[in-house]
């Protein structure tokens, strides 16, 4: 992959906003973390046992369900987190991830994470809350709009 794209991507990537260039040299060094799919490949498989996330930096992603039947849950954009549940959760994958088009994603799992510093692993964490913050903010408003 082109460092120059992959640090531009980071660049426009909220998820990389409190890291320095030398934290951002560090992951690019991690070249098999950054990975790139292509229209309707599958990122993540519902059932699968994996214990990391993505952050996706370029394209689109559908967020599926097949059980009972299949399900489209949601469109992510560039910016968004997905599969996070898994790395502290360690149980299979509720959803499936497919590719809308071509896909630029970082991959985080406890491989890497043993090997970044403490520092870098709580921007990493800061992240992951910061995210899970909005969505329960989401959810929160949503289901005030079904109970009125």
């Amino acid at each position: 992959m082109n460092k120059d794209k992959l640090v531009k991507l980071m660049d426009e990537t909220p998820f990389f906003k409190e890291m320095d260039q030398a934290d951002r040299e560090v992951l690019l060094a991690y070249e098999n973390h950054w990975m790139q799919f292509k229209l309707q490949e599958k990122i993540l498989k519902e059932d699968e046992v994996d214990y990391g996330f993505f952050v996706l930096l370029e394209g689109q992603v559908s967020v599926m369900r097949s059980k009972p039947a299949e399900v489209s849950l949601a469109q992510l954009v560039p910016g968004s987190i997905f599969g996070e549940i898994t790395l502290k959760a360690k149980k299979p994958r509720n959803s499936s991830i497919e590719a809308d088009n071509d896909v630029t994603v970082f991959k985080v799992d406890s491989q890497l994470l043993d090997q970044i510093s403490p520092e870098m692993i709580i921007k990493i964490k800061d992240q992951i809350i910061d995210l899970v913050i909005t969505r329960l903010d989401e959810m929160n408003s949503r289901l005030r709009s079904f109970i009125r």
